[in-house]
Parts: structure tokens; sequence; C-alpha cells
């Protein structure tokens, strides 16, 4: 049997409208929300052959907003609604432990921003945020804008380009040039073949055992030593080169190996980080902010292909700030231009609202607690997933249409907060958002001002995704590129 809770008032305690409060349905005979049950989902082969991505979506339709299911004996509460986000990311954040997948990535990522547990977390939270100040990071802008140029001006014209692969490269050269001061071209094939790799490493977490899993002389556990040995050379010696010469050469490799931080000092902690600390913040940086941004990128640029009239006007806003006044031509992009460029900051938007590249957030509960009279046991999942909750309607109407008016500062205003979160919330906020969302629409408007993007020819209208530790397109994304010709400057 099941009994709907409809509760009105908000975690801060204002009043809802009962419209748009969480729905939760509570199955009586467990005292658990309903979902989706385990054995009926594995006979037809479901958990097996379902979309990760789909899944979560179809229960936050059928079940509600709060949703309780098992995978091979792993309990997890899923989140639909952004009250219960909040509490889930924010007001409850002392309960939880990362989620299973950032727990088993410690293995490759070591105790970086992504997998370390309090009071590390908060103390490499410290040292790394200058690394990503509003200052330091402004210095990036001419960086990105020219390779972005760089990049397509080996396109040719009316040729086809597979956008993903681009922006796989482009993005790791940005990351190399922006994190080490340094070209990357030559671990190039070691890099891709790691992320390759770890990227597909997602169902090993869910497995029983997976811990023992890790050990086995699996080809893909081989993939990841081997790609993550490559890469501990590389980065090592980079530290140890900036060790004997510690100038500030303007990276963000630079800003943590001279951060300090007085309070660790103060509570007994090295005042600096070590090597190996150094070494997982550069790896989460280069593994996980390339891949999520160039998987963004991928996404905008087959919606503004297949949107036409989207990318003509974005394509004039690039146009008319890239301008050079006195020549036609265009210039490259600085960091100033981000401001300038309203429209396109909404496109990167609402590209990260219909395919956010951390398409879900999890935690894992390390004690036992009440939440909203439900019975939290330790070690149960709960996962807040951003495709399903982008894709809600009632924040959304008609949610799968691409639309980036829904990100203007008065449609904004009109959605509750964490109705939209592509960065995740709370002490654990991507601390590289402000560069990803700068990176994003420098990128996209020096290629629209100066290219035209349309699909091959019998392309279809929908693109396939692969919902992995990120959201990536399920296979090539191919679009033909056109030489964009200058506005009348008359």
């Amino acid at each position: 049997m099941r009994t709907q809770q409809q509760i009105g008032c908000s975690a801060a305690g204002l009043q809802t409208d009962t419209a748009t409060a969480p729905r939760i349905e509570i199955d009586t005979r467990s005292g658990m929300p309903v979902g989706p049950k385990f054995w009926p989902r594995l006979l037809r082969g479901d958990v097996f052959r379902s979309n990760g991505a789909d899944f979560l979506r179809a229960n936050a339709v059928e079940f509600g907003d709060l949703v309780y299911f098992q995978n091979f004996g792993v309990r997890v509460l899923q989140c639909n609604h952004p009250e219960l986000i909040q509490e889930m990311l924010v007001r409850d954040a002392g309960h939880h432990h990362r989620g299973l997948v950032m727990q088993r990535s410690r293995m490759v990522l070591g105790e970086g921003l992504l997998t370390s547990e309090e009071p590390l977390h908060m103390r490499q939270r410290r040292l790394a945020q200058p690394a990503f100040h509003r200052e330091r990071i402004a210095a990036y802008g001419e960086v990105i804008g020219e390779f972005a140029r760089r990049m397509t001006g080996q396109w040719t014209e009316a040729g086809v380009v597979e956008v993903h692969s681009e922006m796989l490269l482009l993005a790791l050269r940005i990351v190399g040039k922006t994190l080490f001061d340094t070209n990357v071209e030559q671990e190039v094939e070691s890099i891709a073949e790691a992320v390759d790799a770890f990227m597909g490493f997602l169902p090993l977490a869910f497995l029983p055992m997976s811990h023992l899993i890790q050990q086995l002389p699996l080809p893909l556990m081989r993939r990841i030593r081997r790609g993550q040995e490559r890469l501990d050379t590389l980065i090592y010696r980079m530290i140890a080169e900036r060790r004997a010469s510690p100038e500030d050469r303007g990276d963000l490799l630079s800003m943590l190996l001279m951060a300090t931080d007085e309070e660790s000092q103060e509570q007994g902690y090295a005042e600096r980080m070590t090597d190996r600390q150094v070494r997982d913040e550069c790896l989460t940086v280069l593994l996980a902010g390339h891949e999520t941004t160039a998987n963004a990128l991928t996404f905008a640029l087959w919606l503004l292909a297949t949107h036409p009239e989207v990318q003509q006007r974005a394509a004039a806003e690039a146009q008319q700030v890239l301008k050079n006044p006195s020549q036609d031509s265009l210039r490259g992009v600085s960091s100033e231009d981000y401001g300038r460029l309203p429209y396109l900051g909404q496109v990167f938007a609402e590209a990260m609202r219909l395919y956010p590249p951390v398409w879900v957030t999890a935690r894992t509960a390390a004690e036992e607690y009440l939440w909203r009279g439900i019975r939290v046991q330790r070690g149960t999942i709960l996962i807040a997933p951003q495709y399903a909750v982008h894709r809600d309607e009632r924040w959304y109407p008609e949610p799968d249409r691409f639309d980036p008016e829904r990100f203007t500062a008065v449609a904004k205003a009109a959605r509750p907060r964490l109705a939209y979160f592509p960065f995740a919330a709370g002490s654990r906020q991507c601390i590289g958002e402000g560069l990803a969302r700068m990176e994003g629409v420098l990128i996209l408007a020096t290629i629209l001002a100066d290219w035209e993007l349309t699909p091959e020819s019998g392309a279809g209208t929908a693109i396939a995704v692969q919902p992995a530790i990120t959201l990536r397109p399920a296979g090539p994304v191919k679009l033909v590129v056109r030489r964009r010709q200058m506005p009348d400057s008359r």
C-alpha cells in the first residue's frame, strides 16, 4: 500500500505552494518511499540493459520526488525536487560521505577535491581556492581563444568535423596550458587512454565486492593502471621541476605549490600541500576538468547546429563583440568579452540543462538518521540526478525543447535555485565552475563568429547519450562547417 505526503513547507521553514511541494509516496509495508522493484528489473534484464539517465528520469515521473530502490543489495534514495536536493547537499551534508563511485575512484584520483572526506576536503579546498579566483582565471581568456582559433584554423571549407574528439583535444590543450603552463601534445594519447578507461569504470562501482574486483587483472583495470602510471610520471616530473624553480608561472600548478593555509597550521597540519596532495588535485583537474567541458561543448554545438535560429542569434552576438571596428575581420576573445556575451551564456547554460556533464550527484550516508520521517540507514546511497531534475516540466515547460530564453534573469528568478545545479551545490560545489563557464562561452563565441554549423545530411534530430561517470555522446558527433560571412559594416 502507498500513502502520499504533500509537504507544504520548505527546508528553510517557509510556506510553499502545495502544487510544487515535494510529492513523496510511502510504501506502508516497508516505511520507505515507493520505487521500482529490483527482482522484476533483474529478471527482465533491465538492470543490465537500461540507460541509467533514462531510468532515473522515468523513476521521477512514475514514483515522485523521493524514490527508493535497490541495486544488488545497495539501498538508493533518489531525490527529484529542489527542496530535497537542498536538504541532501547542504543541510544534511554532515551526515554524508562521498558517493560510491567517487569512493571507488580514489584508486585513480587519490584524495583530491572530488574524492576526499572532511576535514581533509575543506583544508584542500582552502588551499586550492586562490587558484580559481576570478582575477586568476581572467588571465586564461586569451589562452582559451588562442587554442580555439588554432583548432578552427585546421578546418576546411564545407568540411565535416567530428566535434566531440575536437572538443576533447581542445579542452585538453587548454587545461594543459592553464594547469601546467605547458604543451601536452606529446601526452595526448596517454591522457585520452586514461580518461576513456576511467569513464568505463562506473559499472564496476555498483557491483557487489567491487573493491575486490578492482584488484583483479581485468583488461579495464589494467588500462586504468597503465594510464595512471603515465599521468603520474608526467605530473610528478612537473612538480619536481617547479620545486626546483618555484616562481609563479601564472598557472594553476604554481598556485597549488605556493598556497598556504594558516588555519591548517594552527590545527597541526602542514601549511602547504605535499607532492602527493598536489598530484591528486592536478590529476582531478586534468581528468575531470577537460572531459566535462568537452562534453558540454559538444552537446552545445550539436544543439546549435540543429536549431539554426538560435545559432544565428548567437553568431550575431559573437560577431558584434569580436569584430575589429577598423577592419573587416575578427579579433581573438579575451576574458573581458565573457560579460559581453549574455546570450551565448544562456545557450551554454541551456545545453548543460539538457545534457549536464555531471548527470547525477551522489552521497553515502555515513550514519543512520531520520529524514522527513524516513529512516536512512548507514551505507544508503543518496542521489540527486541533474538529468531528471533539469527535465522536470514543473520548472521547465516542454522540458525536452532547447530554449536559451529559460536563462534570462527573470526566468531564473522564477525557479527554485536547485532546479538547476550542473555544478552541484553546498561545500562540494565545483571549485572550477567560473573557469568552466567562461571557457565554454568563449569557445562557442570563437567558433560561431567564424563558422556556420549544420548536421550531416540524413542525420536524425536526436543525439544518443552514454551516462558513464560523465554524460557523453554515445557515438561520433559529425557536423558540417562552413565559413560564415562577416556582417555588412555599413
